[in-house]
């Protein structure tokens, strides 16, 4: 009889100690899940907070871009995805009709703003640097075609639906606007000067005139 007992003995160690490890693995996992679960609420949280701010307006329906001073399209409007504003250094607010008008805005003014454009998915507003840009062919109010995504797999998923559409860098589109804005510049200076140079000649033709 004692010779059973030792064997069962041993079995009943080898169950208990297996029974021991494997509610140890399992806490480690459920431990391991819980502080996965924690980092990526700590993420969301970080993403959201750096994409929500308290000071950011909704355009009304007689607001102007202050660039070219068309219309900025309120959130509802579909071209109002195209909408951007900047918060500047002395904390007020300006529109935008389009992403060119607020980069050039900077510019013009000699100014360094905090930029936010919409999200194209939810149509809230993000920091243009927490956003994906992608160039598209939809005619937006300035013809640059820019819609943005704070979710990078639903900017990957446009991109799909349309092989056209792809990826653009902030600085990209930063030049293209200056250059922009130079040739329109040059364009408003030559007419000036044809202008004045018309008038010019007509004065010069009244006074030929006259004698």
């Amino acid at each position: 009889m004692k010779k059973l007992w030792l064997p069962a003995l041993i079995l009943l160690f080898v169950l208990a100690a297996c029974g021991s490890e494997k509610a140890q693995v399992e806490e480690n996992e459920v431990g391991q899940e819980a502080t996965q679960n924690e980092s990526e609420t700590v993420k969301n949280s970080v993403q959201v907070a750096s994409l929500v701010d308290t000071r950011l307006q909704e355009p009304k329906e007689d607001t102007i871009c202050e660039m070219c001073n068309m219309k900025v399209y309120m959130k509802d409007h579909e071209m109002g995805v195209f909408s951007a504003q900047a918060i500047k250094e002395d904390g007020t607010i300006a529109f935008y009709d389009d992403i060119g008008c607020l980069l050039n805005a900077e510019v013009a003014n000699e100014e360094k703003n905090e930029k936010f454009v919409r999200d194209f998915v939810t149509k809230d507003w993000a920091k243009i640097e927490d956003a994906t840009i992608v160039k598209t062919e939809l005619k937006s109010p300035m013809n640059w075609g820019y819609i943005y995504f704070v979710d990078k797999a639903e900017a990957d998923k446009y991109m799909q639906e349309n092989p056209k559409a792809y990826v653009e860098e902030l600085q990209k589109i930063k030049d293209d606007a200056l250059e922009r804005r130079k040739k329109m510049m040059q364009k408003k200076a030559e007419e000036e000067n044809d202008a004045s140079g018309s008038m010019h000649s007509n004065e010069m033709n009244q006074e030929g005139h006259s004698h």
